[in-house]
């Protein structure tokens, strides 16, 4: 299952790119995560692993997130899994102008069980709105300050 979404955003992308670099941000735009704890390599650059625990429904869950590529500042590059899903993502951040920037992230799930491949093409849509919904926060995080 594979899904593109874009949002331009009206800061520099150096801008842009400081904010989504900073985990600190993180739960700022992504309101159901409740913990980010690195777990090897040195955070942001490829080969660093993560933990990342996120609690929706009242239901906690689990992804370990590896940067897979990084070239700051226009693109950063992960692996998230857990024993559901192998979800590749592409961040990229296009400089529009002085003080535009689209955000372009390309997301591709591959899912691991039987019963989330049942699910995961009924489910996508709630994926692609969840996605933009975590992008548009993040829009205003950055365009606020």
């Amino acid at each position: 299952m594979k899904y593109r979404l874009e949002l331009p955003i009206q800061k520099s992308r150096e801008e842009v790119w400081e904010a989504f670099d900073n985990p600190e941000n993180m739960r700022k735009w992504r309101p159901s995560l409740v913990r980010f704890e690195p777990a090897s390599g040195t955070r942001g650059r490829p080969g660093a692993v993560s933990k990342l625990t996120y609690c929706e429904n009242n239901r906690e869950f689990v992804l370990m997130e590896e940067v897979t590529a990084r070239d700051e500042p226009i693109e950063l590059d992960g692996v998230y899994e857990n024993e559901f899903a192998h979800n590749i993502v592409k961040n990229t951040f296009i400089e529009q102008g002085k003080d535009q920037t689209l955000w372009v992230m390309e997301t591709e799930f591959r899912i691991k069980t039987l019963l989330m491949r049942i699910l995961g093409p009924v489910m996508k849509k709630n994926f692609v709105i969840r996605t933009r919904k975590d992008m548009e926060r993040f829009k205003e995080m950055v365009e606020g300050d």
